[in-house]
């Protein structure tokens, strides 16, 4: 073969690859800037479980077995919480008539009671997210937040007291995410979290 036309070839082919990459590149740094601008709402809960003990339907410490009731207390007091549920969150995108799927690698998330960092956790399992409802099954550790290099158990304390009232706190919490999104060029973490609303209505 002429080697003349054998370095076309060559150099014709790593153009190509390179013009591929940098097509791949641009489109994942618009779905990137598209799910960062994204709205997301929390549309509800399921089959929420905290050390494989079933918590949907407690209401008060009384709903507890005492064995259930100690464990967890011993869990959450050595940082040995796990929670696992399944998530619909909604994803409301820019352009929602275009198809994009996001692969998180990583996702760091806050509960905020009246402000105030309380509860803080990861999920470590990829997850892909893409525009309207995604259900997400989720396994996450669960922390107390810390104020000046103490555990926020006054928040927390908020927290319980609210929920063994009966009262409807959604409107004192905020949840908030960052996730890490794989890309061509290797993960990327959004610099800051963001604010998942609830859904209208709510």
């Amino acid at each position: 073969m002429d080697l003349k036309l054998m370095n076309y070839k060559t150099i014709s082919t790593w153009l190509a690859i390179v013009a591929l990459l940098i097509t791949f590149s641009c489109k994942q740094a618009t779905d990137l800037k598209a799910f960062t601008e994204a709205n997301y709402s929390l549309q509800g809960i399921e089959n929420l479980q905290l050390n494989g003990i079933n918590v949907t339907d407690k209401r008060t410490p009384f709903d507890f077995k005492t064995a259930e009731g100690d464990s967890l207390l011993n869990a959450f007091t050595t940082n040995k919480l796990n929670a696992t549920t399944t998530l619909f969150l909604h994803v409301e995108m820019p352009e929602p008539e275009v198809t994009r799927i996001m692969q998180v690698t990583n996702l760091e998330w806050q509960l905020l009671v009246d402000g105030h960092e309380t509860l803080m956790g990861t999920v470590q399992k990829p997850l892909d997210l893409k525009n309207g409802l995604n259900k997400l099954p989720l396994s996450s550790t669960v922390t107390l937040a810390e104020v000046e290099g103490l555990q926020n158990y006054e928040g927390f304390s908020t927290l319980t007291t609210l929920i063994a009232k009966g009262r409807d706190v959604r409107n004192r919490l905020t949840f908030r995410i960052k996730p890490t999104i794989k890309t061509p060029v290797g993960n990327v973490t959004l610099p800051d979290y963001i604010t998942v609303g609830q859904p209208a209505g709510s």
